[in-house]
């Protein structure tokens, strides 16, 4: 068999080199020679100039608003056919610069002050009612009695009741029956309110 020559690189190596170095100059000196010259342009931009226009803006004036129309007139309906269909109601003007009218006369019920209480002097007892005694019933009856100025009772009312037994009753007729010296204010007989409390207790009624 014929065998293929062994080649010893590491000898040539040196050779192959400067063969490779020497073809590499002389082809980049070819380039050189032989290449043209570039002429190199300054680059010119094409974009065109923007050209910003300031326009003054007049200033705006507010719109006064218009006052409010007036308010329309209220037809009155009327139950009459003689009046007019055009009767209105009239705006009216209130009056402060008028007094206003002096306050009533205090009524019996009201409250009035005094500096001396009404002062008892005649006891009237009340009659024991039998439906009441034969109950066993006993307790307090308290009045509001109105003693006027010359010391009567003219008025009695029950503010704690003892029930539908006749107690109430009776002590709205007794306290009607007692005497007082009247109440005095700045030494003047008044006629006032008090309360007025009546016991029924059953040894009385014996």
């Amino acid at each position: 068999m014929h065998k293929t020559p062994k080649v010893d690189l590491k000898s040539q190596y040196k050779a192959v080199f400067e063969k490779a170095l020497v073809l590499s100059l002389g082809l980049h000196l070819f380039i050189f020679l032989t290449y043209q010259k570039v002429e190199v342009k300054p680059y010119e931009s094409i974009a065109k100039q923007v050209v910003v226009e300031v326009q003054d803006i007049p200033e705006t004036q507010q719109i006064k608003k218009l006052p409010p129309p007036p308010r329309p007139s209220v037809p009155i309906e009327s139950e009459s056919d003689d009046l007019p269909e055009d009767v209105t109601i009239e705006t009216t003007d209130l009056r402060v610069d008028v007094a206003p009218p002096p306050p009533p006369p205090p009524m019996a019920d009201e409250f009035v002050a005094y500096d001396t209480p009404p002062k008892l002097i005649k006891l009237i007892k009340p009659k024991y009612p039998d439906i009441a005694r034969k109950a066993g019933i006993e307790g307090m009856v308290i009045l509001k009695i109105l003693v006027d100025v010359d010391g009567s009772v003219v008025d009695a009312k029950v503010l704690k009741s003892l029930g539908n037994v006749g107690c109430d009753e009776a002590a709205i007729e007794a306290a009607k029956k007692c005497k007082f010296d009247p109440a005095l204010q700045r030494d003047k007989p008044v006629r006032v309110w008090v309360s007025y409390p009546v016991r029924f207790m059953l040894k009385d009624a014996q």
